[in-house]
């Protein structure tokens, strides 16, 4: 691609940019200025593959473009800003991916100019049950089990764009199919995919109703099951534990790197460890792999498969990606640790011994059947 030959007709230009992203799936497009150019990079199964870059003479003009596409002020280049971007939806060579539902831009202000991220949302059928996310069977089963509950607290983990929305959207279907009766509501920040019959509430940043005070207040709006998007600070976190101990089924994410660290962090906030043994029923911390493109892997000599590249899969060898997932159940044992306040090895200690499956173990099952390779698996899970 040279895109450079049009820098004459900018809107032109970041129209096509914006539209080819969408065609090849990107989640993002990032427009990162640098001393030499503006370099135009899209993230394609969770790696960022630079695609092109721009002359520095046409960087501002490009931003300014997005600006006018989201919305933002054009001439206000010292501050960050936060748009939606309307039209321009080109449609994914990829027949599972679903339509465009949103795109956002937001801006901000570096030493060689301005810096611009586009993120990219779709519409995936495949991706709204949980029985077709892509956890093995074990997981699946617990997760349906923690779902018929009345009471409890399923916590997800893992790094930014590792799918943790994704799956909390798909259980609040499943409750939502199972039991129709129940009244369910969800905060977040920001709603990202509507659920019908879910009450969904967006979390404003900078706006009065923070999730401590929404969540006060709903707890006597007679809710049955409550998805808050993300424990954040110790405040959210007291709310969120009392509310499952007094007769809710709640699920919410918080950024940990795996199980044990996540009860760790609940203790680091204050939480009593009384409080998180009889609150929190299960801790689910996942990561998403990238998949091999089918048009091009390679079979290597002990029946695994190697990426090459291609046209199909724009030369990384990858297309689309799966679900890795380890999840712990307090039972006895564990919570009596957590009781003593043990640290991070105690817990891996005990976790260990129970024979629990980690994210590399369960990424074996991936390599094994084909899906993806070693070195993609022990990336992921290093990372």
């Amino acid at each position: 691609m040279n895109k450079s030959a049009k820098s004459n007709n900018i809107p032109e230009l970041v129209d096509e940019l914006l539209r080819e992203a969408v065609e090849v799936g990107a989640s993002d497009v990032h427009f990162e200025p640098t001393a030499g150019g503006l370099q135009v990079k899209y993230r394609l199964d969770g790696a960022l593959k630079t695609v092109e870059t721009l002359p520095k003479a046409v960087s501002g003009n490009v931003i300014a473009r997005l600006k006018v596409l989201g919305n933002l002020l054009t001439y206000r280049n010292d501050i960050p800003q936060e748009g939606r971007i309307e039209g321009i939806e080109g449609k994914p060579m990829d027949s599972d991916s679903g339509s465009v539902i949103d795109k956002r831009l937001a801006v901000f202000p570096t030493i060689h100019g301005q810096r611009a991220v586009v993120r990219i949302f779709y519409e995936n059928d495949t991706l709204t049950d949980l029985d077709k996310l892509g956890f093995n069977p074990a997981i699946e089963s617990a997760l349906k089990e923690f779902a018929d509950k009345n009471q409890g607290i399923l916590l997800l983990t893992g790094p930014a764009g590792s799918g943790k929305s994704t799956t909390l959207a798909a259980l609040l279907r499943h409750i939502l199919q199972k039991f129709p009766e129940k009244s369910i509501v969800a905060l977040e920040d920001p709603v990202e995919r509507t659920i019908n019959g879910v009450t969904q509430v967006q979390i404003e940043p900078h706006g009065e109703m923070t999730f401590p005070v929404a969540l006060r207040s709903l707890l006597r709006q007679d809710p049955q099951v409550l998805m808050i998007g993300e424990i954040r600070d110790a405040e959210t976190a007291k709310i969120t534990i009392e509310a499952g101990l007094t007769g809710h089924l709640l699920m919410s994410t918080m950024h940990s790197g795996n199980c044990s660290g996540a009860l760790l962090r609940l203790l680091e906030m204050g939480i009593e460890p009384y409080q998180v043994t009889s609150g929190v029923s299960a801790i689910v911390n996942q990561r998403l792999v990238r998949k091999l493109c089918q048009h091009c892997k390679a079979k290597n000599a002990d029946g695994t498969y190697a990426a090459e590249g291609c046209e199909k899969c724009f030369n990384t060898g990858f297309h689309g990606r799966m679900l890795l997932a380890e999840m712990v159940q307090l039972d006895g044992q564990l919570r009596q640790t957590i009781l003593q306040r043990s640290d991070m090895e105690g817990l891996e200690a005990v976790l260990a011994a129970r024979g629990h499956m980690n994210l590399a173990q369960d990424g074996r099952r991936l390599v094994a059947a084909g899906v993806t390779t070693h070195e993609e698996v022990e990336r992921v899970c290093r990372a």
